[in-house]
C-alpha cells in the first residue's frame, strides 16, 4: 500500500514540472513548492479544526500548515463586527490553542492569518 502511494505521488510530480503542485489526500492537502531542478519543498496546506462547535465560552483549535512564530486570530459577528483580535505565538505551527470569549449566542467566524495564510472557521455560541 505505502509502495503505491508513493508510486502514485511520484506520478503526480512528474506530470506537471514547472511550478508548484497541489496534491489531494482525503481531508488534507499538500502544496510542494519546486525549489530546484531535482527537489522539492513539501508544505502542508494551513488548516484549523474547531470544536466544541457549538460554544459556550471557549473553542479549541487544532491548526495545522502554519510556519512557526505569530498568528493572528479574530472573532467576527455575523454582522462583520470585529469582537476580538488577538496575536499568539505558534511553536511548531502544528499544535492546539484555546480560545476564550465571552459572546452573546449567534453564529461568528474565527479567521486566523499568518503572512499570506488565511484560514477562516464558522462558529455557533450557545
Amino acid at each position: 500500500m505505502l509502495l503505491l502511494s508513493f508510486l502514485g505521488i511520484c506520478t503526480g510530480f512528474a506530470q506537471n514540472p514547472v511550478g508548484n503542485d497541489t496534491l489531494q489526500t482525503g481531508a488534507t492537502s499538500i502544496v510542494v513548492q519546486k525549489a530546484g531542478h531535482d527537489t522539492a519543498v513539501v508544505k502542508e496546506a494551513a488548516s484549523v479544526k474547531l470544536f466544541p462547535n457549538p460554544a459556550k465560552n471557549k473553542v479549541e483549535l487544532q491548526v495545522k500548515g502554519f510556519e512557526p512564530g505569530m498568528v493572528q486570530v479574530q472573532l467576527i459577528s455575523s454582522a462583520g463586527k470585529l469582537e476580538r483580535n488577538d496575536s499568539r505565538l505558534l511553536f511548531s505551527g502544528n499544535e492546539n490553542m484555546v480560545v476564550m470569549f465571552s459572546l452573546n449566542p449567534g453564529i461568528y467566524f474565527i479567521v486566523l492569518r499568518q503572512n499570506n495564510k488565511l484560514v477562516k472557521k464558522k462558529m455557533l455560541v450557545q
